[in-house]
């Protein structure tokens, strides 16, 4: 079986604590924690604004805690399942919203967190905290190569792998979305975050991710696109375009 390469956790491993007199700041303002050049993502910053963290990335920002609008749509729009969910694979970790907004939610399944970028890796390991460790298996590493080689089965697989405002092209393959597909567990969901800055793009990329995903709805709100599979098909979304 594949064991993808991971960091591991230790009783001494850095927990990010936040003043108090930071907390109330950054109901004013963004406040900054922290700034690092990364290989991958160039300069990167980590902020706390309204108490929630956020990643500033060159020309984009990212994760938003128990805000982050993907993962709340997926909350909301699969609550009846996820009480059930017992595995989530999160392929383009951020700094974790995914995991905050669960467990607001009071939903407590173990992680496999994907992030290609050890840095923010680092930092979602870090905000996440000790309480939450023995449920995250972290794994540094991009999506693409993960995905080639994974033979475990999860109920949930959320795709959020973005480059800038950018969904890279390989995220929208046949290839791709069926090894996605083929890692769902029995009744498993997938949901996947789209940014549409192209609207011919995100009809190309509609009409593939029909294709292999042909029971499922489109969570609209500005550019977001969120496709969560369902177990039927949605009469809500209208079929991929033609011609």
């Amino acid at each position: 079986m594949h064991r993808p390469h991971q960091p591991r956790f230790t009783s001494g491993r850095p927990v990010i604590h936040i003043a108090f007199h930071h907390k109330l700041l950054s109901y004013l303002q963004p406040v900054s924690l922290k700034r690092s050049m990364s290989d991958i993502s160039g300069c990167i910053e980590l902020l706390l604004y309204h108490n929630r963290f956020q990643l500033l990335t060159e020309g984009a920002f990212y994760s938003d805690g128990d805000r982050y609008y993907p993962a709340v749509a997926l909350a909301k729009h699969l609550r009846e399942f996820l009480p059930a969910a017992r595995r989530v694979l999160v392929l383009g970790a951020g700094l974790g919203s995914i995991v905050h907004v669960m467990r607001a939610r009071g939903y407590d399944p173990r992680y496999t967190l994907v992030e290609k970028d050890k840095t923010v890796l680092r930092w979602a390991l870090e905000i996440l905290g000790e309480g939450d460790a023995r449920n995250i298996e972290p794994v540094c590493r991009d999506a693409e190569s993960f995905m080639a080689q994974n033979e475990r089965k999860y109920d949930l697989v959320f795709v959020d792998v973005f480059k800038g405002r950018a969904v890279p092209d390989f995220v929208t393959t046949p290839l791709f979305l069926m090894q996605c597909r083929d890692s769902l567990s029995p009744g498993g969901r997938l949901a996947l975050n789209y940014i549409e800055v192209d609207k011919h793009e995100w009809e190309k990329a509609r009409t593939v991710l029909a294709g292999v995903f042909p029971a499922c709805q489109v969570v609209s709100k500005d550019d977001n696109r969120i496709l969560i599979t369902s177990p039927s098909p949605s009469p809500e979304i209208p079929g991929p375009p033609r011609g």
